[in-house]
This record gives C-alpha cells, structure tokens and sequence, in this order.
C-alpha cells in the first residue's frame, strides 16, 4: 500500500513537472512569435493599418507588391518611426528566406561538422587519465550518438550525457570512474563556455550591452575558483568533510572512487588544459557557424559586433544546459529575442533561432545510423588490465587523509 502511495506521489511530482516545463515553452514561444509575420509590413504615418505584402527598397521609397497583385509606392517621409528613428518595415518569414544566402547556411553546417570530433578528442582524453582505453574512432561515434539523441529524446541536453555513461562502462570494467568522467567532460565544457563570457565581457567597452554582464558573469567564474581551491586543499577537505559520518553509508567506497577520479583528472595537468584547449576550439567553431547564419540572414552582424554575437550565443548555449524544456525550446528563443532585438527584426531572429536548431540537428545526423546498427558497442569484451585496475586494492575505508589525497591525485 506504502509503495502505492509513493508511486502514485511519484508520478504526481512528474506530471507537475512536464506540466510545468510545456507551459514554461508555450509562453516563451508566444512571447517570441508576437511580431513576426509571414510577409513583410510598412506602417505609414498616416495609417496605422500596415501595408501587407513583399517590400522592394529604393534610396527613396518603398513598394509594397501586395498579394492581390497591386503594387503601393510610397516615399520614406511617409513611413513610421520607431523609438530609435528606424523606419517601420518588418520583414516577414518568406522575405528573409528568400533573401538568405544559401551558400554561408551550407559554410555553417560544415562547420558544425566539426565540433563531435573535438568532443570526441576531449571524452578520449579524459578517460586516458583514468586509464581508461577507447579509440578515438569509437569516442566520435559516441559522441555524433550523444549529440542525436540531445535532440531525439524528451530528456533534451542530458540525454547524450545518459548515453554516453552507460554504453561507456560497456568499453571497461571501471564503470564508476567511467561515468563520473562523463560529468567531468561536462563540467568541463560548461567551466571553459563560462570563462570564455567573462573573457569576453571583460574586452569590451563600458559602453557596450555586454559590459552591464560583466559583475555577475565575473562573480559566477570567481564561485567557480573558490569552490575548485576549495576542494583541492587538504586542510578545507579534513575539517570540513564530514568523513565519520560519510563512512556509514552504504555507498562511500563509490563515493571515494568518484572523488579519486577527479583528482586524478587535476592531477593530470597536461591532460586538463588540453582538455579546456580543445573545449574552447570546438565552442569557437559551433559559435563561428552561428554567426555565419546571422550573416546569411543579412543581420547586423560584422566584425565589429562579433564578440556581442559570442557572448549571447553562449548565453543561450548555458539557457539549451539548464533544466527545463528540451533543448530549452522557447527559452532560448526568448533569450535570442532580447538579446538580438537590435541586430534584426523579430523575423530574421526566430529564424536564426530555427536555423541553428537545423544545423546543429543535420550535424548530429549520423548519430542515427551508430544508434541503431549499435556500433558503439565494443568488438570485444574490456581487456582483463581494467579488471585488475578496478581490483587493485583501494585505500581503506576512513578519513581520507591530505597526504593520501594529493598521492591519489597525482598522475
């Protein structure tokens, strides 16, 4: 009957919580959509009901061919202002369609490309450190795997990380440290994706929008230090762990084995700035083939305004890694309307949002194909070294002291 009970309230919370995540989406979405149209729109001065059709710029007027086929001419003195001096003219979804440049699309989906090999080489460097074997070859195919099923499942953003932590442990019999390396791998992206914000909006100018972020995104990267020195001291960790009260759980031997596994990856300083390296390349390049679709959808987007296009598509990667909807759909939409609101009208924003959500998806493609032929799987079973490294005797149980954790952390 207890366990009825618990089932029942179990499956209220989550109900609440899907409820809760779609209403979050619906209302960033109706939020995003108020605004954009399918065709184009002028509003005069004199009228205040929009003239509906394709719009053809001159240096002087504006024509509106309607789609009864009429064609309005009208000069810009008549046009509407806005409260920043621009004249009214919205363009709508079919016009910045038509008017992309299609090559630049194709230029930011090669890009993209690129980013599962870097993933790869940083998941197979990672697990090196743990002594943990995987080919190259086998980490580009978990990773093109993970990226797919971000998008395939309702789980969004977490469920490659789901992915790749369990068929992982199916390459070697050190399943805990294989696991936690995968949030490592994580961590990792999500620390070096934060300090490349603050880098970022410490190089602008007082001036620019960027700079209102700076305190807060340079407060986030300073709680990140602390809590990282924290952790790496010795004396921090003997009085302030709890270490008599973690020894009576059932589970302190995993627990101590996934503390070691971070040690062991800070001890591994070549390993970890590589790492932090390859992160900050793979991050370049996915936000490089970004920009290059706000280009092709003739945004305000140039060498001048390039770090703002960074940093606020980073912000919206960190929205995508939250909880909340799948790929934090509307949310990040909403983010991409504030922040892009002076580069291009509602339009060219919900299709840049739709346009990236397409090329990170056609990217991730291939991930199908090693899902269902179930090629991540290994040729063979782990090799017996990973049994007789998991077996290795392990320090015993009991305050894990200062000189035990700097031997376990290093190399």
């Amino acid at each position: 009957m207890g366990d009825g009970k618990t089932l029942m309230r179990s499956r209220g919370k989550r109900m609440i919580s899907n409820a809760l995540r779609v209403g979050v989406c619906v209302a960033a979405l109706w939020f995003v959509l108020k605004g954009v149209t399918l065709r184009d729109r002028v509003v005069l001065k004199r009228d205040a009901t929009p003239l509906v059709g394709t719009v053809v710029e001159k240096a002087d007027s504006v024509t509106v061919q309607r789609t009864d086929g009429d064609s309005i001419t009208v000069s810009r003195d008549e046009i509407a202002v806005d409260e920043q001096g621009q004249p009214r003219i919205t363009y709508g979804l079919l016009t910045v369609w038509a008017n992309s440049k299609k090559p630049l699309l194709l230029l930011a989906l090669g890009l993209y490309l690129t980013v599962p090999f870097f993933q790869a080489a940083r998941l197979a460097w990672l697990l090196a450190a743990q002594r943990i074997k995987l080919t190259f070859w086998d980490s580009v195919k978990m990773s093109f795997a993970g990226n797919f099923l971000n998008f395939a499942t309702p789980l969004g953003s977490n469920a490659g990380d789901v992915f790749k932590a369990y068929f992982v442990t199916t390459h070697t019999d050190r399943k805990t440290e294989a696991a936690t390396t995968i949030v490592l791998d994580r961590v990792v992206g999500l620390g070096t994706l934060i300090a490349t914000v603050a880098l970022i909006t410490t190089l602008v100018s007082a001036g620019n929008r960027l700079a209102q972020f700076r305190p807060y995104v340079l407060a986030i990267l300073a709680l990140g230090v602390v809590v990282l020195l924290a952790y790496r001291s010795p004396t921090l960790r003997e009085h302030l762990v709890p270490w008599r009260w973690l020894e009576r759980l059932p589970a302190f031997d995993q627990l101590r084995r996934i503390d070691n596994t971070a040690r062991t990856l800070m001890g591994h300083k070549v390993i970890l700035s590589a790492s932090v390296l390859v992160t900050f390349v793979l991050q370049v390049t996915a936000i490089g083939a970004y920009f290059a679709i706000a280009v092709a959808l003739s945004m305000d987007a140039h060498v001048g305004n390039v770090l703002e296009y960074f940093a606020y598509f980073y912000t919206g990667a960190v929205i995508q890694s939250l909880p909340g909807p799948p790929q934090g759909l509307g949310t990040v939409e909403l983010a991409y309307r504030y922040f892009f609101g002076p580069f291009g009208s509602p339009s060219q924003i919900l299709f840049l949002a739709f346009l990236v959500r397409l090329v990170v998806l056609a990217a991730a493609l291939p991930g199908l194909l090693v899902t269902l032929t179930g090629s991540y799987r290994p040729r063979e079973a782990p090799v017996a070294a990973d049994a007789c490294e998991r077996d290795a005797p392990a320090p015993a149980p009991g305050p894990v002291r200062p000189d035990h954790d700097l031997a376990v952390a290093q190399p």
